[in-house]
């Protein structure tokens, strides 16, 4: 038979340091999620048709780019509502997810997927750099 003995020390300071560092990135997610969707919209390329509305030209989005903004409704709709522990995104346009996803008539301009993935890494890295303090 064999007897192994595990002495383990934790600096309970520290840990506790690293678990409310941890709480507030896991916090902010959402709020970088929703910036996310909303720089998107409002930067980057945009390629598809252009033409004139409220007087204005406007360059649209291609299929494949996230929404071009022409009126700032969709960006202003963006919210992040926090209770506690959890927090939703709402978009407050019925229009979102047919720019999501596409319809039979017009194909995807993606903006929240996108917002997504690119948060997840965010998320990641900053827990990983966390976690790599505590070692």
């Amino acid at each position: 038979m064999v007897n192994a003995t595990v002495n383990l020390k934790i600096n309970k300071a520290a840990f506790e340091s690293l678990i409310n560092e941890a709480t507030k990135v896991t916090e902010g997610a959402a709020d970088v999620m929703a910036e996310n969707m909303k720089k998107s919209i409002l930067t980057g390329a945009k390629s598809g048709q252009q033409y004139f509305s409220n007087g204005k030209r406007h360059q649209s989005s291609a299929p494949g780019q996230s929404p071009a903004n022409n009126t700032g409704a969709l960006v202003r709709s963006i919210k992040v509502k926090k209770n506690g522990k959890e927090a939703t995104i709402s978009i407050g346009k019925e229009y979102a997810i047919y720019l999501e996803f596409g319809t039979s008539k017009m194909r995807a301009r993606p903006f929240i997927i996108p917002a997504f993935l690119k948060t997840k890494k965010w998320f990641s890295d900053k827990l990983n750099a966390i976690a790599s303090k505590g070692r």
